[in-house]
């Protein structure tokens, strides 16, 4: 850190302590005014449109140090074994936000500061409405002095096309393709670095862009394009910078156009590691673009996902929210959808479906630890029902009281955070008069419970109904002091259940149905379950890479894995266990209800190169994947692998020094993982190749 950055750093945390008078508001925005006006501006030679700024972290660490501040007031210490343990774990979220793009593309940072008056001047005499749009419109001036300062530097360092446009947007709306492009990166710059408040998709660039595409020179579209794909993966976005692609209107129209097809390109030729792309598809969407996205995850793009337009909108109608909000929905971070107006807290709540599992067998006593973080219960269930009904109550349980951690920093989000430029954008909060996070301004402030491991719990399940209810090979009380012990001695035992016992993933009905009932009661436990801003929680079925660490604390589960190991990622199945290959896959992930997981529910397949090579590949890919969506799935994500390439990889990283792989919810480089994480990759492409 330089000693600039240093001086930046020590202004801004100077505004973290709270002793139950300071005003977040107005200290976020003297924090935001303060480093727009003193921040050092410097223009990389690489850069088409925007300046670079030196604040990336600043912020950050600001809401981290009052979350700590916070925690200390209000944390419950009778949560913390549990936490530890990682049984659940309930938290805060303002990274994952989107802008109310159609406004800030229409309108210009120029624009939303000249609105902030035309509501100020609805206000009256309100004191806590006046307060509000003073603040924010304090942080609009300085954001429209930086942009001319910007200006100012991109002509002093002969920059004149970026130089123009800074100096227009500094003074009205955009006019041009270039200069709304411009305007989507300017408007990231300010939200990210300046207001603190992560932003985590660009929104649908097809259709908020086509009014200006329709204008521009067509010859010079494509490099453009070009030149903003490698400029927003400059921002080295953590967990990769999403845009989306596709989706329909209120009238169910879809929305692909001319420009769809161009940005598709661009993303294909740019070869970006830190970009990511929604394609979000209809029953009417061209079947060539959905070709030319599978194409593209041929071609190494691994980082597209590909999701149900139909399932996303009736999962958020579901939640009651109305339908031209669902319909225009926006895609945060990795596969989370939030209807129009509403604030996406996505990751806040997780609970870990094996670890719920262990409590049923263990009468709530953590496996690793001996500490009772679980209900208690006498070890006695007559039937497998039985047994199902006590892991279904630990599962409550944990969701509850991750719930209820999540609770106690949702309400006191006005001791933690603003976001004055972010909450300009949203007309709600300029209806409302109070920011999105102190004041819960948005139209929808909803909350999430993520549930982790599906897969493992499930076909832990499963093997419990044939080891100790059908088979009767173990007692319930014997097949745990197994798992206590780690499966020590008993080798062929594990290995049988874990190679020959039936799996989640394979399209076996019986198994899939464990798995169906455990969404579905957690789909009534969790969505529409009020939260403490005024919204509802709402089900996701996704792990990203919280299943290392969750699968590091707890303990061997009856589907053979064994202590510490990772769990299940996402809706997939267990790696390697999806032996009946793709389709198979599939169809068990389309058994559970998408539309009852409105926070997100991702599959992860993985496919060998030779399976996907030629026209019939292509073919075969997409016919899967539309069938998938016609019975109601909710989103895939592609990993197409070639183990001898892997290998060679691993061996030799700088022979590869861009190969990618999609790691959760973000494509990594191949060299930047772990050795254990490679391995994991390898393994899955030999898997992969196996059920070609």
């Amino acid at each position: 850190m330089t000693e600039r950055q240093q001086k930046l750093m020590d202004f801004a945390l100077q505004h973290v302590p709270f002793d139950g008078e300071r005003d977040v508001l107005k200290a976020d925005c003297d924090i935001a005014i303060h480093l727009l006006e003193n921040c050092e501006i410097t223009v990389p030679a690489a850069n088409r449109f925007m300046v670079r700024v030196d604040v990336r972290t600043i912020c950050d660490e600001v809401q981290k140090e009052r979350y700590y501040a916070v925690k200390k007031l209000v944390w419950d210490p009778a949560y913390a074994d549990a936490m530890e343990a990682k049984l659940y774990f309930g938290t805060y979220d303002f990274g994952h936000t989107s802008a109310c793009w159609e406004d800030v593309i229409s309108l210009g940072i120029f624009g939303l500061r000249q609105r902030i008056e035309s509501y100020r001047e609805k206000a009256g005499n309100d004191p806590a409405k006046l307060r509000f749009f003073r603040e924010i419109a304090r942080v609009y001036d300085a954001a429209l002095r930086f942009t001319k300062r910007a200006a100012d530097a991109a002509r002093k360092a002969g920059r004149d096309e970026m130089a123009d446009g800074l100096s227009h947007l500094a003074c009205g709306a955009p006019t041009s393709l270039y200069e709304a492009l411009q305007t989507v990166i300017l408007y990231y710059v300010l939200q990210q670095y300046f207001d603190g408040t992560r932003l985590r998709t660009l929104g649908r660039l097809d259709t908020l862009l086509y009014p200006f595409y329709e204008k521009a020179d067509k010859d010079g579209v494509p490099v453009m394009l070009l030149d903003f794909m490698h400029e927003i993966d400059r921002f080295h976005a953590d967990a990769n910078m999403p845009f989306a692609l596709g989706g329909t209107n209120a009238d169910g129209n879809d929305l692909v156009n001319k420009l769809s097809y161009l940005l598709l390109d661009a993303y294909r030729k740019a070869g970006t590691h830190c970009t990511k792309l929604h394609l979000l598809i209809s029953k009417n969407t061209p079947r060539n673009i959905v070709e030319n996205g599978l194409a593209a995850v041929r071609e190494g793009n691994n980082s597209i996902v590909f999701m149900d337009d139909a399932t996303v909108i009736t999962s958020l109608e579901n939640l009651g929210e109305d339908h031209a909000d669902a319909v225009n929905y926006h895609v945060v971070g990795c596969y989370e959808c939030g209807g129009a107006g509403e604030v996406t807290c996505s990751c806040s709540t997780r609970v870990n479906l094996p670890k719920a599992l262990e409590m049923a067998l263990t009468g709530g006593r953590d496996l690793l630890t001996g500490k009772q973080i679980g209900l208690a219960n006498d070890g006695v269930f007559e039937t497998f029902d039985d047994f199902f009904r006590e892991y279904l109550r630990q599962v409550e349980n944990a969701c509850g009281n991750a719930m209820i951690c999540t609770d106690l920093c949702e309400e006191n989000y006005g001791k933690m955070h603003a976001a004055p430029i972010l909450s300009a954008t949203y007309v709600s909060a300029l209806e409302h008069g109070g920011d999105l996070y102190c004041d819960y301004s948005a139209k929808y402030n909803n909350s999430s419970v993520n549930a982790l491991g599906l897969a493992t719990a499930t076909d832990s399940l499963a093997a419990i109904r044939k080891l100790v209810y059908e088979d009767r090979t173990l007692t319930l009380a014997e097949l745990t002091g197994i798992l206590r012990n780690n499966w020590e001695g008993q080798e062929i035992l594990r290995l049988t259940v874990k190679n020959k016992f039936p799996k989640y993933g394979t399209g076996d009905k019986a198994v899939d149905a464990i798995a169906v009932k455990t969404v579905d009661h957690l789909a009534a436990f969790v969505n529409g379950h009020p939260n403490k801003k005024g919204g509802v929680y709402r089900l996701g079925l996704f792990s990203i890479d919280w299943r290392w660490k969750f699968g590091e604390m707890t303990g061997a589960s009856a589907d053979g894995r064994l202590a510490g190991e990772t769990i299940s990622q996402n809706t997939g199945a267990s790696f390697g266990a999806d032996r009946n290959g793709p389709t198979a896959h599939l169809l068990s992930v389309a058994s559970l209800d998408g539309t009852r997981t409105p926070n997100g529910a991702i599959v992860d397949l993985d496919l060998h190169a030779s399976a996907v090579r030629g026209e019939n590949g292509l073919r075969a890919m997409t016919a899967t994947l539309m069938t998938f969506f016609a019975l109601g799935g909710f989103c895939v994500h592609y990993n197409v692998l070639d183990t001898e390439t892997l290998k060679k990889a691993k061996s030799d990283p700088d022979a590869y020094p861009n190969l990618q792989v999609r790691l959760c919810g973000w494509n990594v480089l191949f060299s930047s993982l772990s050795e254990k994480e490679k391995d994991e990759f390898i393994a899955r492409s030999e898997a992969a190749g196996r059920s070609a």
